[in-house]
């Protein structure tokens, strides 16, 4: 397994990665009306120019996990993180973490933040192994407040903001 930037030709694979990686939770975390959706293929392109867009590619050369990550001020955000069930408990999200973390700090961002699922066991957890902590409402930046706004409204619950501190 190897970690690189994405490319056009990767995008309906990320898609798929997307809704398959969705399988894994509980109608009661994610919506039905959410399991299908995926990111829209103006958010990949933008994040794959800005050179902000990984994959975790088999040894094949295909596909089976990716990161997208957007700035936000003085953060890098990460808008997403899938990996194919399949593919899971090996390391490729925590070494797609680790891209971002690297590309953050030589670009000398002073946070990465998230947002993700508080109560599914596998979700939160994950990302305070790594490093990350749950930031109380009064300590989060706009970005995160209008992530978990935008959250909130297409129907998820449940969230929660996450930072690295960089700096």
């Amino acid at each position: 397994m190897s970690i690189r930037l994405a490319t056009p030709r990767d995008f309906q694979a990320l898609g798929d990665i997307e809704r398959r990686a969705a399988e894994r939770f509980a109608p009661g975390d994610l919506p039905p009306a959410l399991r299908g959706a995926s990111l829209p293929l103006a958010t990949l392109q933008q994040a794959e120019q800005a050179g902000l867009l990984w994959v975790a590619q088999a040894e094949t050369g295909e596909p089976v996990g990716f990161l997208m990550a957007a700035p936000a001020g003085d953060a890098l955000h990460i808008g997403e993180v899938s990996v194919l069930p399949e593919h899971g408990g090996r390391g490729l999200g925590r070494a797609l973490i680790h891209t971002a973390i690297r590309h953050a700090r030589e670009r000398r961002y002073r946070a990465l933040t998230l947002t993700t699922f508080d109560p599914v066991p596998w979700n939160r957890p994950f990302y305070e192994r790594l490093g990350f902590v749950v930031l109380p409402a009064s300590e989060c930046p706009a970005h995160l407040v209008q992530h978990l706004a935008d959250e909130q409204a297409s129907g998820l619950s449940d969230r929660v903001a996450m930072a690295l501190r960089l700096d």
